[in-house]
């Protein structure tokens, strides 16, 4: 099996080096224009619409990114496993939801459990919470400290007001502080003054459901820029393997306010707000009461939230910044895990050019998190309400060895937060440039993340023991958990001999410690005094959470671009991870098996005429073995291939239309399964998008 894998891995690799030598080969044959050169696009990039150039200038844009070291730095000088998804890769993907247009990232596995459940893990440990990805949203925070995850089917807004988005793969925790452990995803939206005008999108199609939104930009005077939009989102039930539809389908509303003030040359005011109100229908399996036995219980739900956040910029001097940051947000989730809770965060960054050679980045941030979670025979908190604080300093300093060629970045984070105490998380990053178009870098970092309330506090019904009397084995919250704690080795290399073709490839070592789990193989071990119940009468047998394992993962990533033609761009991406235990009794195994071992993925964008464009996507996965766990069984998730093909007709009247294909080899099948035997997993299958927008001309107009 080893052998078979190294010579996919190889076949796969000589794939994406034939792809860059092609490149490599055009470039040379082609001298570059200087009228097109890269510098040129730079200058260039805020005075064209980027829907007008040709792929080949789309790629001679610089791609500035942040999320690297929290500064404007070029992507492909960063110190970081990072990839960008641009405003223009989310249009030609035909994408319907942020978590979709992740598939397209290297090392990156994303996953539809159900018709609104999303897994979107780095570098393994793939589950529906997810617990250590952290993600942003024009840096806001939205990791739930409940189940330590992201509810992805409430992050819903029009995607076309996503700028870029931003994601590293490896430890973030030294800038971004607890939970950024395997990763970072850091949306970023478009200032209001990049979508003036109106503009309406609708969306239909086959075994997808519909989507519709409308916004409108406007201003009041210069400095005052504004927008306000609306959305409505209703995703069609999955499939059951055994025929028929799932009970999955979900239904959302929403909407939002955003205004930019620029109150001097100095100063600069962003407020925003959103709310949001919609309803879901899962399938899960559970005891809804001691004596029913295992049922189906079909869940319906409905959610509401929103937030409110505001940002000041001030600039001191050339060589002064600073950023204050604060946000509230609230959600609601009435479900058989029914939660209310408020968060509310304040941050404050300040960056400093010391010397022509020096830079530094010191900030500090307090957050609170407030919740109530009502109780159940299923899901039970103890107590009932909780509070959650954290607060932290961070500092980074930056020392250009050599000028334009070695730079050298450290820098740590403390915090203190209500479950662990005092967390630590250091960093150190080297980058060398030996020229313009080469990037080699390397990095030793620490991560933690925090116990969810679910693992310190939560009461909740694993399976039943057979016998006379109802015997439940009980996983139970334990105060004595500690933060699970990561040491991460990074060393990548990035090359763009030339606006046809750019190469990025990383490999990592991952070691964790303190890993949270329930023993599974053998709850009993560690099982506590059985408890009996009366009235009904039954019986519990707490298995407590645990820091309960070490465990290493290992692997690479490559992602390659090339432009064969002018109006042709291939990219394509390769993942391979690995992971072995220490001391696990099966616990690791579960969340790392979770994952495929490899993956890889080719997008295609072939500009047909001018206005019309013909983009593909072609996926592999490969297969996750099943398992067994107290008489359940989870079955194996099979090697499968996903095929997206779509044609779009644009910028007639301000008018595009495009028809996406997807999944359109595959008959329905699973992506995942189900996390812990409690949601059901629907299946997915071939769907068919017609998609419908219109731009009023002050949009459309406002980069030509």
């Amino acid at each position: 099996m080893s052998r078979r894998i190294g010579i996919r891995f190889t076949l796969i690799s000589l794939f994406h080096i034939s792809l860059f030598l092609a490149g490599l080969c055009k470039a040379q044959d082609h001298s570059p224009d200087p009228a097109n050169s890269i510098s040129s696009a730079r200058q260039q990039k805020k005075s064209v619409n980027l829907a007008n150039l040709s792929l080949e200038e789309l790629m001679n844009i610089e791609t500035k990114v942040s999320s690297a070291s929290r500064q404007s730095e070029s992507l492909a000088h960063a110190p970081a496993a990072i990839f960008v998804i641009t405003a223009e890769d989310i249009r030609r993907g035909g994408f319907s939801s942020i978590a979709e247009a992740l598939r397209t990232v290297p090392g990156l596995y994303v996953a539809t459990i159900n018709r609104h459940w999303w897994t979107v893990s780095a570098r393994g440990f793939s589950d529906y919470v997810n617990n250590k990805m952290l993600v942003l949203i024009d840096g806001r925070s939205v990791y739930t400290p409940e189940f330590g995850g992201v509810y992805w089917d409430t992050q819903d807004f029009p995607l076309e007001d996503i700028a870029q988005i931003e994601i590293i793969r490896g430890p973030g925790g030294t800038l971004w502080g607890a939970n950024a452990v395997n990763g970072v995803i850091n949306i970023l939206t478009k200032s209001p003054a990049e979508t003036q005008g109106v503009s309406v999108a609708s969306s239909a199609g086959w075994n997808e459901g519909y989507t519709a939104s409308v916004r409108y930009g406007g201003r009041r005077h210069e400095s005052l820029t504004y927008r306000v939009y609306g959305k409505a989102t209703y995703g069609e039930p999955g499939f059951l393997p055994t025929g028929g539809r799932a009970q999955d389908f979900m239904n959302l509303s929403s909407g939002g306010v955003r205004a930019d003030w620029t109150i001097s040359d100095k100063d600069k005011l962003t407020v925003e707000g959103q709310g949001y109100s919609g309803g879901f229908r899962n399938q899960a399996h559970g005891y809804r009461t001691p004596t029913s036995g295992l049922v189906t219980i079909f869940d319906s739900a409905t959610v509401q939230g929103g937030h409110f956040l505001s940002r000041w910029s001030h600039i001191f001097s050339e060589r002064a910044s600073m950023d204050i940051l604060g946000f509230c947000d609230w959600t609601d989730r009435d479900s058989f895990a029914t939660e209310a809770r408020s968060t509310c965060d304040v941050e404050l960054q300040h960056n400093w050019q010391l010397r022509p050679r020096h830079s530094l980045i010191l900030g500090a941030n307090e957050w609170t998190s407030g919740a109530r979670v009502y109780q159940s025979f299923t899901f039970k908190t103890n107590p009932v309400e909780e509070r959650t604080n954290i607060a932290g300093v961070f500092g980074q300093y930056e020392f250009m060895v050599v000028p334009d060629r070695v730079r050298l970045i450290a820098g740590t984070k403390l915090e203190h937060n209500t479950y662990t105490g005092v967390e630590i998380q250091p960093q150190i990053r080297g980058v060398w440039t030996p020229s313009p178009v080469h990037t080699v870098w390397a990095a030793v970092s620490r991560a933690v993340r925090t116990p969810a309330r679910y693992e310190m506090e939560v009461e909740y019904q694993l399976a039943q023991i057979p016998g006379p009397v109802p015997t439940f084995l009980t996983a139970v919250g334990n105060p004595k958990l500690k933060s699970e704690a990561l040491r991460a080795y990074e060393i990548g290399y990035r090359v763009n001999p030339s606006e046809h073709v750019s190469l990025d490839a990383t490999i990592f070592y991952n070691h964790y410690d303190n890993l949270t789990n329930v023993n599974l193989s053998n709850p009993m071990s560690v099982a506590g005094r059985p408890i009996v119940h009366q009235n009904p009468t039954y019986v519990q047998i707490p298995v407590p959470w645990q820091n309960l394992s070490a465990g290493q993962t290992h692997g690479a990533e490559l992602y390659v671009k090339v432009a064969p033609i002018k109006r042709w761009q291939l990219a394509t991406g390769v993942t391979e991870l690995r992971g072995n235990s220490v001391n696990l009794n099966d616990t690791l195994n579960l969340p790392v098996a979770n994952t495929p071992r490899h993956q890889f993925n080719i997008q295609s964008r072939l500009n047909l005429s001018r206005r019309l464009d013909f983009d593909s996507g072609l996926y592999h996965y490969g297969g996750i073995a099943g398992y067994r766990f107290a008489g359940n069984v989870a079955q194996d998730v099979p090697v499968h291939n996903r095929l997206d093909v779509g044609i779009s007709f644009h910028q007639v009247r301000g008018f595009t239309f495009s028809v996406w294909g997807r999944d359109v080899t595959a008959d329905q099948h699973w992506e995942t399964r189900p996390f812990l035997f409690t949601t059901t997993s629907s299946e997915t299958g071939r769907m068919v998008i017609f998609k419908l927008t219109w731009q009023s001309q002050a949009e459309k107009g406002k980069d030509d």
